[in-house]
């Protein structure tokens, strides 16, 4: 990979803008130039799409433009007529292509499951002592015994059905409340560990994209990684 300082850390727009505005006899060379640009910019579109892009980043970065645009405005002759060599800018977006679906995607996937079964785990626990709780509490009062154990709810229900309906919404509504706050808890703890990492992609935004409210907690894909991006990808 390329220095990106020689760039300046351009955006692939304008590495295209100047690209198109070179003066050149190499034209085939800056057509192919021109193409390999714009798949870098569908790169980046991909990556936007999924949340990992930082502000000021772009995949184009990782070719060294400065010196590509100025050999392409030298003259051509004997001596440097094949000096732009196209194969490392190729492999350049060939190895960010494989990065982003074989690397940055698997372990974008990896840090959701493991937010979804910590959720499960916490959701698992509280219950489960929930239930602890209201079983003793009940035998403390003599509902029931472990040599008569007799539950039924349905002359209750039958009996108080204004109350029953009241009482199941209220405890479904508590219910709500407690996974998403557990939901918006877990995410926050894995963000902010995410955050403190140095890395060149935008895990922890792109991570809480994947536990927004609207997301169903059992998603299996990636927000922003279809068939449609996949497609795309396969192009490049």
């Amino acid at each position: 990979m390329s220095n990106t300082n020689d760039t300046n850390l351009m955006t692939s727009a304008q590495v295209k803008k100047q690209l198109k505005s070179v003066s050149t006899e190499k034209l085939d060379i800056k057509n192919s130039l021109l193409n390999i640009v714009e798949q870098f910019q569908c790169l980046d579109r991909i990556a936007k799409s999924v949340g990992l892009i930082k502000e000021g980043f772009s995949f184009v970065n990782r070719v060294s433009w400065k010196s590509v645009l100025s050999k392409l405005e030298q003259p051509v002759d004997s001596e440097n007529k094949n000096d732009i060599e196209l194969n490392y800018i190729i492999e350049a977006i060939s190895e960010s292509s494989n990065q982003l679906e074989h690397e940055l995607i698997p372990q974008l996937q990896k840090l959701r499951n493991n937010w979804m079964f910590e959720v499960m785990l916490i959701e698992f626990v509280l219950l489960s002592l929930l239930v602890l709780i209201i079983a003793g509490f009940t035998h403390l009062q003599g509902l029931w015994t472990l040599s008569n154990i007799n539950i039924s709810v349905q002359p209750f229900i039958y009996e108080r059905p204004v109350f029953s309906l009241i009482t199941g919404g209220g405890l479904f509504i508590s219910y709500l409340v407690m996974h998403f706050n557990i939901r918006n808890f877990v995410a926050g703890q894995l963000a902010a560990k995410l955050k403190n990492e140095s890395t060149e992609f935008d895990f922890a935004n792109a991570f809480l994209k994947n536990t927004r409210i609207q997301h169903s907690i059992f998603r299996p894909d990636i927000i922003g990684w279809n068939r449609m991006t996949k497609k795309r990808l396969q192009k490049i």
